[in-house]
């Protein structure tokens, strides 16, 4: 059987180092937050190149305290794409109202030319979704929601390491009034220079999952929160314990979500392997594409403006079920992410929209299939995986 994910492998494979973190941290009698979990954010910090790190218990926390830092409420809106399954309940529990945007049938990212006319008076902040490990147009989200003095807080639960090509003014011409014509978009007649940023460093906020599935997992829960700006990283250490500056001191009424010293712990070891199993996850993909004879479905495209980590390998077909029964009985592990757009889920028919809202979102739900990926599948599996599939082709026909 080929697993479409598995972590035996890794885990043999790092076996000692695992061990050994662990028994450092049973012999330490340090077991919430303490000097794994700040090693950690301070290394996690650093490998983005962004100035805070607060760890909280899962990446859908991470996303209701970085809105709760935020200040937004009930009254408000937040605007993310209609595809995003999880990252919905993160956002719906702050209270706020979900304003969906469809997406991008290329990227499945959230399609920036929808979102402004999402933007209502009540929107507060904007959640791109840097879906499957490729990053959404942060440069235009970014334009946009400057133009609307909007907050985004970037949802990079599936793209640890994922980076965004993004545009900035030539030192030589970084005056006062040319930085506020590039904030709003207009840029054709100033000398601008592009760079690459990881994900999570754009937005006011960046927020990371640790499910063990994740490019980066834990061996439980786990989430981040980053962050340049001072006062909002004050805000969520204080929103992840109860609201306390110092033991049972609350200033304000926070929340009981840390990450915890072992998933501290073992992620630390984990994290001087990322960018290496990136890399083979790039490969993989690229041996896919170079294999692939498939006429009845399409490959994960790589945005110009995006370097895509493949945290799954997701094609698209219109007889998708039927491929992914044909690869099972091959034994060959599928999955599909997601099936259901968010406005049709039963728990979030209260927003009110229906079938045929969200063309693309839909079509996508039903076409998506996540085929196996992680860093330590071998070429011949690979082989395996994309013989079936021409096989299957080959009858479908």
């Amino acid at each position: 059987m080929i697993a479409v994910f598995t972590l035996t492998r890794q885990h043999k494979i790092l076996e000692k180092e695992l061990t050994d973190a662990f028994h450092k941290v049973i012999e330490g009698y340090t077991y919430i937050l303490g000097p794994n979990v700040e090693a950690f954010e301070r290394a996690f910090a650093k490998y983005l190149g962004v100035k805070y790190s607060v760890g909280v218990a899962s990446g859908t926390d991470a996303l209701t305290l970085a809105l709760l830092a935020l200040g937004v409420g009930p009254e408000d809106e937040v605007i993310l794409p209609a595809n995003s399954y999880p990252s919905a309940f993160g956002v719906a529990v702050t209270g706020v109202t979900l304003r969906l945007v469809d997406i991008d049938p290329t990227t499945f990212t959230l399609d920036p030319s929808k979102l402004e006319g999402a933007i209502t008076k009540k929107t507060k902040a904007i959640i791109p979704v840097h879906m499957y490990g490729q990053s959404a147009d942060m440069e235009e989200i970014m334009g946009i929601a400057r133009k609307h003095k909007i907050s985004v807080v970037e949802d990079c639960a599936q793209a640890h390491g994922a980076e965004v090509s993004v545009a900035r003014l030539a030192s030589s011409v970084q005056k006062k009034g040319a930085l506020r014509h590039l904030e709003g978009g207009r840029m054709d007649s100033f000398q601008v220079e592009r760079s690459w940023k990881k994900v999570g460093t754009i937005g006011e906020l960046g927020c990371f999952s640790f499910y063990p599935t994740k490019n980066l997992g834990a061996l439980g829960d786990g989430g981040m929160i980053v962050t340049n700006n001072k006062k909002l990283y004050q805000k969520v250490k204080l929103l992840r314990m109860y609201g306390e500056k110092k033991r049972y001191q609350s200033v304000l009424v926070g929340r009981n979500s840390r990450l915890d010293e072992l998933q501290a712990a073992l992620l630390l070891v984990k994290l001087k392997y990322l960018d290496e199993w990136i890399e083979r996850r790039r490969r993989i993909a690229k041996q896919y594409n170079e294999q692939w004879t498939m006429n009845n479905g399409q490959l994960p495209q790589e945005a110009e403006h995006a370097r895509h980590v493949y945290h799954l390998f997701v094609i698209r077909s219109k007889m998708r079920d039927a491929l992914k029964a044909y690869l099972e009985k091959k034994g060959i592990g599928t999955a599909i992410h997601y099936p259901i757009p968010i406005h049709l889920v039963p728990s979030f028919a209260y927003l009110g929209y229906k079938k045929g809202d969200f063309p693309e979102s839909e079509k996508a739900c039903l076409e998506v299939l996540s085929l196996p990926m992680f860093p330590e599948l071998t070429d011949s599996e690979i082989k395996t995986v994309t013989k079936a599939i021409a096989q299957f082709d080959a009858i479908a026909q």
